[in-house]
């Protein structure tokens, strides 16, 4: 038995299961519905955006990735990176909270409205960078890895929290707070970038330098497969290390820019009112 390619499991191997079709089939409609209701036209833009975010939820657990994520400690990570970066992103692109508060009537709105206020404990730049390094860390450590892959429950539980955490680290820098208290200039979301960018740089090179396998369960199955296990962990640190720092670089300068820009807009209106 040959190891799979990555472009292989996405197009084979689905195990299609009610427990994450029918949560994603809700939202979507819920999200349809919500689009429907609103007065003025929803951007297209960010329905794509959100629907390819809960197809990036749907690909990571139910395509040929899931089938082999026990297996292949690469094939894990790109799962992660599904889970942890891009489908937040794209969920939160989508605008779900502005779009639901417009959706609502205004006697609706306001307990939404309240509960949103109480999360930006959480939702502020440093709680969300202590909560998103502290998953990606923790989660990575081998007695939680190992146990993960034991139990299925907290295997779930773990997806759960790669998806929490990665909203929390996206949305000070994306602005996916309807309201925040403060938002980040261009420069704030540059030094915000390079500090979450850390630790998915130190897991990653820990993983792609080590000269021993860190998570044992993972060295019969790729023998099975027929590579190498050391070689698939540093494949894996690799991912998480570059691919990781590449996707929150890309989308970290292209924030850093729209906020200069908006902040520039911003200045031109206040001088053209201060203009006799």
């Amino acid at each position: 038995m040959s190891a799979p390619a990555l472009p292989a499991l996405l197009v084979s191997q689905w195990q299609p299961t009610a427990a994450i079709a029918l949560p994603a089939l809700a939202a979507g409609g819920l999200y349809a519905g919500a689009t429907r209701r609103v007065r003025e036209r929803w951007p297209r833009r960010r329905t794509l955006s959100f629907v390819a975010g809960v197809g990036c939820v749907i690909v990571a657990l139910q395509s040929g990735i899931a089938r082999y994520d026990d297996q292949l400690l690469a094939v894990h990570m790109v799962q992660h990176m599904l889970l942890l970066l891009a489908a937040p992103l794209l969920l939160l692109g989508g605008r779900p909270w502005i779009l639901l508060l417009s959706a609502l009537a205004p006697e609706q709105r306001r307990p939404l409205a309240r509960a949103l206020q109480r999360t930006r404990a959480y939702t502020a730049p440093v709680p969300a960078l202590a909560c998103f390094s502290a998953v990606v860390v923790l989660t990575h450590l081998p007695a939680f890895y190992d146990a993960a892959l034991r139990s299925p429950a907290l295997h779930a539980v773990e997806h759960g929290l790669y998806l929490l955490a990665g909203m929390l680290m996206w949305s000070p820098l994306i602005d996916g707070d309807p309201a925040p208290r403060h938002r980040l200039s261009g420069l704030g979301r540059l030094v915000y970038l390079i500090v979450a960018m850390m630790p998915m740089a130190v897991v990653g090179a820990y993983l792609n330098r080590h000269a021993t396998l860190l998570y044992p369960a993972y060295g019969p199955t790729a023998r099975a497969l027929g590579i190498s296990a050391l070689d698939d962990q540093a494949q894996a640190g690799a991912i998480m290390w570059v691919l990781g720092d590449v996707i929150m670089v890309a989308v970290g300068l292209w924030a850093a820019l729209a906020a200069m820009l908006a902040e520039e807009r911003r200045q031109l209106a206040r001088e053209a009112r201060t203009v006799p």
